[in-house]
């Protein structure tokens, strides 16, 4: 059994391994460069970090927000299926082609709040559910995730 910790919980991984904050062509050129197991466990963490947080808004409006596409991909592989779904599903909301540049989608959030100042959080039926699958599918986030650097030796 390898010692995975340097890659769960993702405080351990270097922080400027994959960047988040300078945009989509710096996050995609540096999440390619990372091992695979390094990158399902980052994007799981920044998932599960934002959304317990501050909910799926936070996720979304904040730089976590440009690996979005990555950790539905990542729900998948740590087998979390209806996860993944709900995230995407959330996606959605922004429309056909899920924008990774933060200030379009910060953008669209504020056009919402304009039009209608007493509007909920377009996302506020999903964060509850979101946030409890991320305790409750299977064996939860985090354990998923470290089963799966254990079945692939992460």
């Amino acid at each position: 059994m390898k010692n995975h910790h340097h890659l769960w919980p993702f405080s351990e991984i270097p922080p400027n391994e994959i960047s988040i904050y300078d945009g989509p062509e710096a996050f995609l050129a540096s999440y390619e460069t990372a091992s695979v197991a390094h990158r399902i466990s980052f994007c799981a963490f920044w998932l599960q970090a934002e959304v317990l947080n501050g909910g799926l808004s936070q996720f979304f409006s904040n730089s976590t927000g440009v690996l979005a596409p990555e950790a539905v991909a990542a729900c998948r592989m740590v087998k979390m299926p209806i996860l993944a779904e709900k995230v995407e599903h959330a996606m959605s909301w922004f429309g056909p082609v899920y924008p990774r540049d933060r200030g379009v989608r910060e953008e669209a959030l504020e056009r919402h709040a304009e039009m209608d100042p007493d509007a909920e959080d377009p996302f506020s039926e999903l964060d509850d559910e979101v946030a409890n699958l991320i305790y409750e599918e299977g064996i939860g986030l985090e354990k998923s995730m470290e089963a799966y650097l254990e079945r692939n030796d992460g």
